[in-house]
Parts: C-alpha cells; sequence; structure tokens
C-alpha cells in the first residue's frame, strides 16, 4: 500500500469517527439536556427503526438486489441525528465537513443507481460486517465516546444498527462507481480516482436535487469550508490517461529526451493534476498556472493534487 493510499485511508478514519462523535453528541444533547421534547426526539428512533425496517424488508423481497427506492437519501431524519442545529453550535466548520460526507454518499448512491449499476446483498452484508468491526475497533479505546454510549443507554452494536448499518449500501455505491472508474482508467492515482468520482456523482446529483440540498443547507446553516489556495506554474511535461504532469523549471528540449522521474528529479518538483476537464485546453510543452487546494505526496519530490483553475500561457 502507498503512502497515498494510507493517507487517504486515515482521512477517511478520521472524517467517520468525527461523524460518529457528533452523532452522540447530538442525541445526548437532545435526550438529556432538553428533557421537555424528549418524547419529540424518540420519534427520530422509531423513524429510524421502521426506515431500517422497510431497508430489511425490500432487501429479503427483492432476493440478491436492491431496487432503485430501498434506502433514503436527503433524508432530514439522519441528518438531524448527525448534524447540529442551526444557530445552536460554534463548531460550523464541523457540521459543514460533516454535512459534505452525508450529502456526498446520498450521491454516490443516487448516481450508481441512475447509470444502472446493481448492489448485491453479499456485498452489502460484507460490508456492513467490515464497517462495524471498523466501529467496534475504533471506539474501543475511545473513553470519550464509550461514556457517552453509557449516557445514551447504547452499546455499540445498538448504535452501529441505529445509526450506520443503514448506510452501508451507500458506501457499496460509492466502491462500485470507482471500480467503473479503473475499468477506464487502470493506473489512476486514487486520490485523483476518488475526486473524480466525487465530481460526476455530485453533478448529477445537485442537478437532480438542488432545490431539496438548498434547503438542507439553509436549515443546518452549512457554509463552505475553508481551503486553502495554492498555485503552480510550470510547464506541462506528460499527459497520461487521467492526469497531466506540471513542473517548475522544465525546459522544452528535456520533454522525451529524459523521463517523467528524470525531470522531476533534475528539477525536485512536480505536480499531477486531473486531466478530464482540460484535455481538449492544454497541450504538452505549454506553460501554465493551476490553482489548488490540496496535495498528497507521491514520492520525494512529486505530489499528486486536484484542479480548481488553470490558466495557460499565450
Amino acid at each position: 500500500m502507498s503512502k497515498m493510499d494510507v493517507r487517504v485511508i486515515r482521512d477517511l478514519t478520521e472524517s467517520k469517527k468525527r461523524v460518529m462523535t457528533n452523532v452522540v453528541k447530538q442525541i445526548e444533547h437532545r435526550a438529556i439536556s432538553k428533557p421537555s421534547r424528549r418524547g419529540q426526539y424518540s420519534m427520530y428512533t422509531v423513524i429510524l427503526t421502521i426506515c431500517i425496517g422497510l431497508f430489511i424488508y425490500t432487501q429479503v423481497n427483492n432476493g440478491d438486489k436492491l431496487s432503485a427506492n430501498a434506502v433514503p437519501i436527503l433524508d432530514e431524519t439522519i441528518y438531524d441525528m448527525i448534524l447540529h442545529d442551526a444557530g445552536q453550535t460554534d463548531e460550523s466548520q464541523f457540521t459543514s465537513l460533516n454535512f459534505q460526507t452525508l450529502i456526498e454518499f446520498d450521491a454516490y448512491y443516487a448516481y450508481a443507481v441512475s447509470k444502472g449499476i446493481k448492489f448485491s446483498q453479499t456485498a452489502i452484508t460484507e460490508r456492513q460486517l467490515y464497517e462495524r468491526e471498523q466501529f467496534i475497533n475504533a471506539i474501543k479505546n475511545d473513553m470519550k465516546m464509550k461514556k457517552m454510549l453509557a449516557k445514551l443507554k447504547l452499546s455499540p452494536n445498538e448504535y452501529y444498527e441505529k445509526y450506520i448499518g443503514v448506510n452501508a449500501v451507500k458506501i457499496v455505491a460509492h466502491a462500485e462507481l470507482m471500480k467503473e472508474y479503473y475499468r477506464k482508467f487502470d493506473s489512476s492515482f486514487q486520490i485523483h480516482a476518488r475526486s473524480a468520482v466525487k465530481k460526476e456523482a455530485m453533478d448529477y446529483f445537485t442537478a437532480k436535487y438542488g432545490q431539496q440540498i438548498a434547503y438542507l443547507e439553509n436549515k443546518y446553516n452549512v457554509s463552505k469550508p475553508n481551503m486553502s489556495t495554492q498555485y503552480k506554474y510550470g510547464t506541462v511535461v506528460a499527459m497520461e490517461e487521467d492526469r497531466f504532469l506540471v513542473v517548475t523549471g522544465a525546459l522544452q528540449e528535456e520533454i522525451g529526451q529524459l523521463s517523467n522521474e528524470e525531470i522531476i528529479n533534475k528539477h525536485t518538483n512536480g505536480v499531477w493534476f486531473p486531466l478530464q476537464e482540460v484535455q481538449d485546453k492544454i497541450a504538452i510543452g505549454q506553460s501554465v498556472n493551476v490553482t489548488y487546494n490540496w496535495q498528497a505526496p507521491l514520492n520525494q519530490y512529486d505530489f499528486v493534487a486536484n484542479l480548481e483553475e488553470i490558466e495557460i500561457s499565450k
């Protein structure tokens, strides 16, 4: 496993842990801090139980496949459980990140269904078992989570069944979309593949459910996460499958004479960017200025990054 893969897995694990912590905090806040509304919030558990029951019922009655309507999307009940109410928290950054995660996985599921991708019960069951194991292991040494679960009078397994397990099919949908992408670009960097799949899914989802998403953003007072802006000026040295390489200081005569690795090592820099949206705009040898906001290391001198904007020098 590469350093990049490890970093992606670590980031996803931390993201899931933040979401789980916020779920428990929110349920605890509602169930304990506001006893006068306990009856109202107990209904959320009932509704979730019904949703899970319908989820299982649909799976059983559809044999090995799930129908397009098997899993709820943009479900306010689930969003309420995970996100803080608008105006009642100063953790707006975490709220925005958790909201974005929920939206993305809803988008993966809806987009996969729109493409006719089928989800086998075997894959869903395997994912549920894996996610349960990951969740149980994640809280073994987390005393804060243990105390909050104790206050809620929920075991880790009970908590998982109520608030996490039902989303296994959305994780499977994401995995299937990734497989489909890798069939087109089998040597794609994982971060580029994830970014491309996310963009395709979100483009479809926002076009179809834009009004509902806007309503939820307003309800939870979601702000755009702060992202630091970075710039890379250099020469397009290579274009491969779904990516292109920019190296600052690279000379025209080096392109084609030296390998990509040799050029990167010679100039001690290089960034690989996703190609899909600019493949008809750029060419090898052009000077470009790329705006991006995240990167991950590949080797000693080169990185992989996203692409926000690009300017091509005349």
